[in-house]
């Protein structure tokens, strides 16, 4: 039998729930985390959307979301394919997804907001501090030094400098194994 809209009864809560989806979390440029049901006719394009607008970005076409394989190597989410069509070496659990800038440019002057200049930024220093980007061990410095500054400001003194540094992930693994006297600070 079928009702009229005046004789249908108030929809049960239930019927709202988002309960069919896989749980994710999503790594942002500053380590923190997106906790997010991916619904199963979500579009990486409409992830990216939502991860954005939590930035309120608006040069979102540097960006994108990725995920690794068994092997640790990062692959790109494909904008217009659902989600969780994408190949995924684990298929139960939580999904780990990294937003990340995914196109670099050749002069930052080209950005045009400060929030994508920040997320730059961000990204360059995690790549440097994870040895994904090849620097010397006197470059590494400096952009440490630059990052204590942004940071922290002005120069202090050397035990101030020596904390700040032990606390902030900003110097590799293979400059610290070069200048073995900053291990021990």
């Amino acid at each position: 039998m079928k009702r009229s809209l005046s004789q249908r009864s108030a929809p049960d809560l239930t019927d709202f729930e988002m309960t069919e989806g896989r749980r994710s979390q999503i790594v942002l440029l500053d380590e923190r985390r997106l906790e997010i049901l991916i619904q199963p006719k979500l579009y990486a394009g409409e992830l990216l959307d939502l991860v954005a607008s939590h930035f309120n970005l608006k040069e979102k076409e540097y960006f994108g979301i990725a995920y690794t394989d068994n092997a640790g190597h990062y692959h790109w989410l494909q904008v217009d394919r659902r989600v969780l069509e994408h190949d995924f070496s684990s298929k139960s659990g939580t999904l780990v997804l990294y937003f990340a800038v995914r196109f670099f440019i050749e002069s930052i002057s080209r950005l045009r907001d400060s929030q994508t200049i920040e997320l730059f930024y961000l990204q360059a220093k995690t790549l440097v501090f994870k040895g994904l980007v090849d620097t010397s061990s006197e470059t590494a410095l400096e952009l440490a030094a630059l990052v204590l500054q942004i940071t922290h400001g002005d120069y202090i003194d050397d035990q101030t400098t020596r904390n700040l540094l032990k606390k902030l992930p900003v110097l590799p693994t293979k400059t610290l194994k070069e200048h073995l006297s900053l291990t021990y600070w």
